[in-house]
């Protein structure tokens, strides 16, 4: 079996699927492997464009234009899917990120529109597109697999991260719980947390000297790609990963393996390489 049939068949729905950087390669890969991709996007012109490119190159793709956020979002993107192609085998919830009011600061200077959009972004529409998925799944028979990005930020702790790491620690909490409760339905759930990726955005807010300790404190030395995250999904999404749930990935170069003081020989940099 080659990579372009590993998902030969599936449907596959991708929120957030239309965006740039992960998104956009998350629909690309997992078109590429064979699966009919549901690109999701709150911007049409977005989703859209990621069908055309898709179809362009042989493949199946639909462009649904939807706020995740909403029970009718989450509604509308299942009933798409099932009216053009019948299915659903892979759910991927890649939208996320920081509300559009919010920034970085220390937990109390943090208003509460601001935190519960960080928290619905991030976490709440995972639990509504999930349960509006996963009846379609057990219903088919023979199984599904939901693959949620989640964050390194999830995992360790940070100043000024108080909202987003909450929720990202929910969502992987969320993920082993879903293992449980469906997987003797045969529906699996994993999850991707990725380290620094340089996406666009990232690589903007980053000037040479930045992005030179970030490389330096990353043992493989180098910042993530979208196509890293990608890959990633596409393990969990395909038949390779059958004996694997509730699983959390950390796909983040190395840096989380790090001794976390600064003594002598406990930085990437000793290691003689």
């Amino acid at each position: 079996m080659g990579i372009e049939d590993l998902l030969a068949d599936k449907v596959a729905i991708v929120a957030g699927g239309g965006g740039g950087g992960i998104g956009a390669q998350t629909s690309r890969t997992l078109a590429s492997a064979g699966a009919a991709v549901v690109v999701v996007d709150l911007e049409p012109e977005r989703a859209e464009t990621l069908r055309e490119e898709i179809e362009g190159q042989g493949g199946r793709a639909l462009a649904v234009t939807a706020d995740v956020r909403t029970v009718e979002g989450a509604e509308s993107i299942v009933e798409a899917a099932l009216a053009a192609f019948g299915r659903i085998d892979v759910l991927v919830n890649v939208a996320g990120g920081m509300h559009q009011h919010a920034t970085w600061r220390p937990m109390a200077e943090w208003d509460e529109p601001s935190w519960d959009g960080v928290v619905s972004i991030n976490l709440r529409y995972i639990f509504l597109l999930a349960r509006a998925v996963i009846p379609v799944m057990v219903r088919q028979g023979d199984g599904g697999s939901i693959i949620n990005i989640t964050s390194i930020s999830g995992v360790f702790g940070a100043p000024n991260h108080a909202a987003y790491g909450a929720a990202k620690a929910g969502l992987i909490h969320l993920t082993k719980s879903l293992c449980l409760e469906y997987g003797r339905q045969g529906v699996r759930c994993n999850a991707v947390s990725p380290g620094v990726v340089e996406t666009a955005a990232v690589a903007d807010a980053l000037d040479d000297a930045r992005r030179e300790r970030m490389h330096r404190d990353i043992p493989l030395a180098r910042g993530g790609l979208p196509d890293d995250i990608a890959n990633a999904v596409l393990f969990f999404a395909s038949p390779l990963s059958a004996y694997v749930s509730g699983q959390m990935l950390l796909v983040d170069g190395g840096v989380s393996v790090r001794f976390p003081l600064g003594i002598p020989g406990g930085d990437a940099s000793e290691s003689g390489g």
